[in-house]
């Protein structure tokens, strides 16, 4: 513990593995599962951390930290959340693993940064989605720029992202010579979202049609 505390992470996770091997059956050896994972996230060993805190979550459900384990499973993959232009997987690892914290511990004391997180998350992936749209979209890849605006739609609809995807749909569809359902997503942004930056564009569109 006293290396644990001073940051001398490499002598407390021999020191926690000792415990385990040695005394596996004794109440130290439970604590000295939940360290070495405290210890690997303190090391920045983010896939090593969310594997321990799994093994714990599972083996100790009930165990008064528990709900502090499943959390920091999330947090390890929070950790390795890339930018929008990269790779998300830790972004969904992360996701899947607040949701499912939650749903174990939906009253827990972490309950309402859990839930922060997961707004975060989702926002991030949304965004990931609009910026591939927009690279369909410039490539003149209208098709495949409408299947991510529409995932959007259907996935994100909470992320604030609604009438950027409603607009280039129009936008697409308009290119793809779609005139009436260009004029339906148009309308949709202008009754639903009348406040929007899209929404003068989205007149502007009708008028020209």
């Amino acid at each position: 513990m006293t290396a644990y505390l001073g940051e001398r992470y490499e002598d407390a996770e021999t020191t926690f593995k000792t415990l385990m091997n040695e005394f596996p059956l004794n109440r130290l050896s439970v604590e000295a599962q939940l360290m070495l994972a405290d210890t690997y996230y303190g090391m920045e060993r983010y896939e090593d951390s969310a594997s321990y805190y799994t093994n714990f979550s599972a083996l100790h459900p009930t165990h008064p930290k528990a709900a502090y384990s499943m959390f920091q499973k999330g947090m390890s993959h929070f950790k390795e959340v890339l930018s929008v232009d990269r790779d998300q997987t830790a972004t969904r690892k992360a996701l899947f693993a607040f949701e499912d914290f939650l749903k174990a511990y939906p009253d827990s004391a972490y309950t309402p940064k859990g839930k922060e997180l997961i707004s975060f998350l989702r926002k991030r992936l949304a965004e990931r989605e609009i910026y591939i749209a927009g690279y369909y979209f410039k490539s003149k890849n209208y098709k495949g720029a409408l299947g991510r605006f529409r995932d959007v739609l259907k996935n994100y609809p909470d992320t604030g992202f609604t009438d950027t995807a409603l607009y280039f749909i129009g936008e697409s569809y308009m290119r793809l010579g779609e005139k009436k359902l260009a004029e339906e997503a148009y309308n949709t942004i202008i009754s639903n979202f009348p406040e929007s930056p899209f929404a003068r564009g989205a007149m502007d569109r009708l008028k020209d049609s």
